[in-house]
C-alpha cells in the first residue's frame, strides 16, 4: 500500500495525480481517493469527493492539499476495516498499489507566473511502521547558484501523533552540527537551506524518525525538484549496508 502527499507552501502550489490503474491491468472503479488526517489524537478517514476524475487518473488540486493530510486509494469496505481498528494506528488496507513495475503517482509543484516541476509522491506503507535515521548529502541535490533552496521533509508515522524530532545539518569533516531544525511527525516540514550549507562534506541527518526528503531549488521562477536516495544506493560494495550503518553511528556520536 502507498500513501500520497502534497505540498502546501507560500512559495509553491502543488497538484497530485494518482493513476486509477495498475500498470498492466484495467481500472478498478471501486477504488476511490480517501483523505486521512489526525483529529483529536486519532486518525480520521473520509472519502475525498473533490478529486478531479477522468477515465484513468484522480487529480487533487492545490486547494485540497494540506501539510497534515495524506491520501490513499481504497474501497469502502477497506475503510470500514480501518474504522473498526478504532483509528489507533495506520494499517495496510490493501495491495492495490503494490505493483511491478512500481506504482507511480505524480506530485507537481509550480510557482505563480513561473515554471513547474514534478516528482513521484508515493510513501510506502513499510516506512510508516519504522523509526530510524535519514542520511543525505546536500551538495549533489541543491543548487548553490539558486535564489532559494528548500528542503521539504515528509514523515508519515503509524501513530496519530505530532511528535517533535530534529533534522541536523552536519559537517562530517569538522564533526560539527552546523544547523538544527525541529520538525514534526505526520507533517510536511519546510526548511530553508542556506547557501553556506551547500558544500561537500555537509549532510542532512535525522535522529529519531525516517521520512522522504525532497529538495527544491528556485532560480528566476524556474524550479528543480528532486528527492534523495538512501546512501547504500550510492555505494557499489557487497558490504554497503554495514558501511552505511557504521557511517550513521558516526553521525549519532556527533549529535550526542
Amino acid at each position: 500500500m502507498n500513501f500520497f502527499f502534497g505540498i502546501n507552501s507560500l512559495t509553491l502550489q502543488s497538484k497530485i495525480t494518482i493513476p486509477r490503474f495498475q500498470n498492466n491491468k484495467s481500472t478498478k472503479k471501486k477504488y476511490k481517493v480517501f483523505q486521512i488526517e489526525i483529529v483529536e489524537n486519532r486518525w480520521e478517514i473520509n472519502d475525498y469527493e473533490d478529486a478531479v476524475l477522468n477515465d484513468d487518473f484522480y487529480q487533487i488540486e492545490n486547494k485540497g492539499i494540506s501539510n497534515k493530510k495524506i491520501f490513499c486509494l481504497a474501497t469502502d469496505n477497506e475503510v470500514k476495516k480501518f474504522e473498526n481498528n478504532n483509528d489507533k494506528k495506520l494499517i495496510n488496507l490493501n495491495s492495490y498499489t503494490d505493483t511491478i513495475p512500481a506504482f507511480r503517482a505524480n506530485l507537481q509543484v509550480s510557482i505563480n507566473k513561473g515554471g513547474f516541476s514534478s516528482y513521484q509522491s508515493e510513501y510506502p506503507f513499510h516506512m510508516v511502521t519504522k523509526k530510524g535515521s535519514i542520511l543525505s548529502p546536500l551538495s549533489s541535490l541543491c543548487n548553490k547558484s539558486a535564489d532559494k533552496n528548500i528542503l521539504f521533509f515528509k514523515n508519515i508515522y503509524e501513530l496519530p501523533i505530532h511528535d517533535k524530532f530534529a533534522v541536523y545539518f552536519i559537517n562530517l569533516k569538522t564533526k560539527r552540527v552546523i544547523k538544527k531544525e525541529i520538525v514534526l511527525t505526520n507533517f510536511l516540514n519546510e526548511i530553508i537551506i542556506e547557501k553556506d550549507l551547500i558544500q561537500p562534506g555537509i549532510f542532512l541527518f535525522t535522529d529519531k524518525y525516517i521520512g522522504i526528503p525532497i529538495f527544491c531549488s528556485i532560480q528566476n521562477k524556474h524550479i528543480a525538484f528532486e528527492h534523495t536516495h538512501p546512501p547504500h544506493e550510492y555505494i557499489l560494495d557487497e558490504n554497503r549496508f554495514k558501511m552505511v550503518s557504521k557511517l550513521k553511528n558516526e553521525f549519532n556520536e556527533i549529535i550526542n
